[in-house]
């Protein structure tokens, strides 16, 4: 008979546990395609592209929490590992990320507005 206190019972194996975060992500990368596919249905009521937008908008900002909380633990290993290099390293990288999220947007609608300059609204 088994003993019910051996730690076998209370933890998975460390190599074959998928990582929570990694498996929301691709839940999320799935939902992102779903959706993107829904909005451009041609036969789409208003009304749905709208419940599809504010469905993105949310699926994008769990999107951003899951890369924030990724870097950040990030950071916080190397900064308990101790050393200086992989930690200025893994603040360098939250840091871009954080700029990357803030910016992509009005990127976007800068190269929308080159477009509609270069080959114009006809």
């Amino acid at each position: 008979m088994r003993d019910p206190r051996t730690p076998s019972v209370y933890y998975e194996d460390a190599a074959n546990k998928v990582d929570p975060l990694e498996k929301l992500k691709g839940k999320l990368d799935d939902l992102l395609d779903a959706l993107a596919t829904l909005r451009e249905k041609s036969s789409t009521t208003p009304a749905t592209k709208q419940i599809v937008d504010d469905e993105m908008f949310k699926l994008e900002q769990k999107r951003y929490q899951y890369h924030s909380h990724h870097h950040a633990r990030d950071v916080i290993d190397a900064l308990a590992s101790g050393s200086h290099a992989n930690s200025i390293e893994a603040i360098k990288e939250a840091l871009d990320l954080k700029a990357f999220f803030r910016v992509e947007p009005f990127m976007v609608e800068g190269g929308e507005q080159i477009e509609n300059q270069v080959f114009g609204d006809s």
